[in-house]
């Protein structure tokens, strides 16, 4: 590699600080360079909207198809009027630089199409980069570091491991 990290100027990276995981799901902040205040997410499934809403908003990478619904608008910031952007608000290096608790994710959505996503995301803490083809597979790599990160810092049961006796199995 060049040493040119996952789309330096590219108007569409978001950093994801995960800041608690709990059920499988995540809360924590994004960042852009296009708001002072970090937009701050809920749920995973929060996550995936806000994340839209921005590409919504900059149109950028621009919807391969039309979004369809059962009836109504569609929540996530799909059918309503973009805010208008007017210029970055922040660095790149400042938005890179963000550390969530539990986890940092550097997401670059380079195409949506198939009504999914397709990029590139960096594990921050790391420097591991991985090429995703959908939001799912752009979920399940989070996971998988999270579950590292976490999985190193749970208390372990080491007499049961070094025994083997964790459960007995009698069979009675």
């Amino acid at each position: 590699m060049n040493g040119r990290r996952c789309g330096d100027t590219a108007p569409n990276l978001l950093c994801v600080c995960v800041n608690s995981v709990s059920g499988g799901d995540y809360r924590g902040t994004i960042w852009n360079q296009y708001q002072d205040q970090p937009e701050p997410f809920d749920s995973t499934l929060d996550l995936l909207k806000k994340m839209e809403r921005v590409f919504n908003i900059l149109n950028f990478p621009q919807n391969a198809t039309v979004p369809r619904s059962f009836g109504g608008s569609l929540s996530g910031g799909q059918n309503e009027a973009p805010d208008p952007i007017t210029g970055r608000s922040a660095d790149m290096k400042d938005i890179v630089s963000r550390r969530g608790d539990q986890g940092t994710f550097i997401v670059q959505v380079k195409y949506r199409q198939n009504s999914t996503w397709q990029g590139e995301v960096i594990w921050a803490e790391k420097n591991k980069r991985i090429y995703f083809r959908s939001a799912l597979e752009l979920l399940r790599i989070m996971d998988s570091a999270l579950r590292t990160e976490s999985d190193k810092e749970s208390p372990q049961n080491t007499e049961d491991q070094k025994t083997g006796t964790g459960d007995t199995g009698s069979g009675e």
